[in-house]
């Protein structure tokens, strides 16, 4: 068992024992109450770039002071005994989460994970096709870079093959032949 899944977390909003969940893709801790869910540095990334198809997806909560909101929060980390702070997209402050300064984990109230995927999904919707061919075309020539694994590079291809397809498809009823 690693070592951040053997200690002990209580959720900021009611104090009960946060439990430990893992997925295919990812790892959390839920409150019982149904109040949020914690996720561990990185954690929030890889669910959103599953969700979206977008590689790579970086949020950059902790390092854009000019694209985030961030004030100090009345909720304790459940990471240690420290207020987490209230980080707020500048563009879409209807979506809040809150972080902890120090272990970079992050507290997402209940709902608002869904708010963040249907965002990711309209930015992805409002995207042309080309767009989608530019990023088959820099997936594909990672394929031939020394520095990116065979294995990650074809892989990052073929989902952005598949992303560029299905976004093909949807398209096709506005494309003029």
């Amino acid at each position: 068992m690693e070592e951040t899944e053997s200690l002990i977390r209580l959720c900021p909003e009611c104090e009960a024992t946060l439990q430990h969940k893992s997925y295919k893709v990812f790892h959390a801790w839920q409150c019982p109450e149904g109040h949020g869910t914690l996720y561990a540095k990185g954690e929030l990334e890889e669910i959103m770039t599953a969700v979206s198809g977008i590689a790579d997806l970086e949020l950059r909560l902790w390092n854009d002071k000019d694209r985030f909101s961030v004030v100090q929060s009345p909720l304790m980390s459940p990471d240690g005994p420290r207020p987490l702070l209230e980080i707020r997209d500048q563009d879409y402050m209807h979506i809040m989460v809150y972080g902890d300064p120090v272990t970079h984990s992050i507290w997402v109230h209940t709902g608002e994970e869904e708010k963040i995927a249907c965002h990711l999904e309209q930015a992805a919707q409002q995207d042309s096709v080309a767009s989608y061919l530019s990023l088959a075309a820099r997936e594909a020539a990672k394929v031939l870079d020394d520095d990116e694994s065979i294995r990650d590079a074809a892989g990052h291809f073929v989902l952005s093959l598949k992303l560029l397809s299905e976004r093909v498809l949807r398209s096709l009823p506005f494309i003029a032949f």
